[in-house]
């Protein structure tokens, strides 16, 4: 089953739309509101909110970065500074 080129979902067999250009370039769409995202307004899939390409890179990224705020980063420094200072000490 072919996946939506817009915003990443699967296509039921039976709907959805083919769209060839000029050039060759195949795109598939579940719906006419991807279609006219892509084609009409020319968004990208991974820019809008409510597409599965933005979900999926969103999760991604929460995934890969640890926010960390100020306050937790000092706290860590004062932490590694007082063990620093008992090590020092013996």
């Amino acid at each position: 089953m072919p996946y939506d080129s817009f915003s990443n979902e699967e296509i039921p067999r039976g709907t959805g739309i083919m769209y060839v250009k000029k050039d060759g370039t195949v795109f598939y769409f579940r719906s006419s509101k991807t279609m006219k995202n892509m084609l009409d307004l020319k968004r990208e899939g991974r820019k809008v909110r409510w597409t599965k390409k933005t979900i999926s890179l969103t999760t991604e990224k929460k995934k890969e970065e640890k926010k960390e705020s100020a306050i937790s980063k000092d706290i860590e420094q004062k932490i590694a500074a007082k063990h620093a200072a008992k090590e020092e000490k013996k």
